[in-house]
């Protein structure tokens, strides 16, 4: 007996109760039991070599459950896919530049770009009719309407100017051997003629600058708010004693107004 035939009988034995059991007047259908049959190509449903798949009963808890994807996530492999097998012709068309390759890349590329000017389209149209989605109402691009935004902003700036210098100063912390610190006295005098804003010079090595109001020596307060630059402004009230640091550096005459103006006025996220 050959060795394969010996194997059979061995498996045929293995299996002797459930034939057995199959005997006992009980009607099995066809090809029953042997899922294999139709992945074992070419071997047929006797063949004992082919290993069928165990199932998996459903019910049982030690069955993964599959949660069904969403809409968002098939969209997002789909996308990916679109990617993959774009860069995949791209990368066919770059290592072998033959006509065929190229025009196939041509054409998916094309095919991408007609998609996102469809896709630029319906964006606009949804834009347009959905004003909640619309920053233009609270950023306007059209030329006319910044126009409008800029001069209301103006004016809203010059009011807020002309109210804080009631009861705000600008603090400007200085050195003698500062170049920046000499080169903004004549902002700093523009802001006292155009709003009356009292500006005091704060001296941080005891030096003086011309242009403006006597100096004062720092007694502390640099330390206090973490001053290690000058030329430094702070907006402070000399009633409630609040401060706030406008900037650093040399700053021009807009940046003055402006930055008083967000600081004092607005919140973030509201400009």
């Amino acid at each position: 007996m050959s060795f394969a035939r010996s194997l059979m009988c061995i498996f045929l034995a293995a299996t002797l109760p459930a034939a057995a059991h199959a005997v006992e007047g009980r009607d099995y259908p066809s090809s029953i039991g042997y899922s294999s049959e139709w992945k074992c190509t070419g071997q047929g449903k006797f063949s004992w070599y082919c290993d069928e798949e165990p199932e998996v009963d459903a019910s049982s808890p030690q069955a993964p459950s599959r949660k069904a994807e969403t809409r968002e996530e098939i969209a997002v492999r789909e996308l990916e896919q679109i990617r993959k097998d774009l860069d995949a012709k791209r990368a066919l068309a770059v290592v072998h530049p033959t006509p065929e390759n190229i025009k196939a890349y041509m054409a998916a590329q094309q095919f991408e770009i007609e998609r996102a000017a469809y896709f630029a389209d319906v964006w606009r149209r949804v834009l347009w009719q959905n004003a909640e989605l619309n920053l233009g109402v609270k950023n306007p691009m059209n030329n006319s309407a910044i126009k409008v935004k800029n001069s209301e902003r103006d004016k809203a700036e010059a009011d807020t100017m002309t109210a804080l210098a009631k009861e705000w100063g600008i603090f400007f912390f200085f050195k003698g051997d500062c170049p920046y610190c000499k080169h903004m006295v004549p902002a700093l005098q523009w802001l006292t003629r155009s709003y009356d804003m009292t500006i005091l010079p704060v001296s941080m090595d005891g030096s003086s600058i011309e242009g403006l109001p006597p100096a004062v020596q720092d007694n502390g307060l640099s330390q206090k708010l973490g001053v290690d630059v000058v030329p430094l402004f702070v907006l402070g009230n000399v009633k409630t004693g609040k401060m706030v640091v406008i900037g650093s550096g040399v700053l021009s005459l807009q940046d003055f107004v402006e930055r008083i103006y967000v600081l004092t006025q607005t919140k973030p996220g509201d400009l």
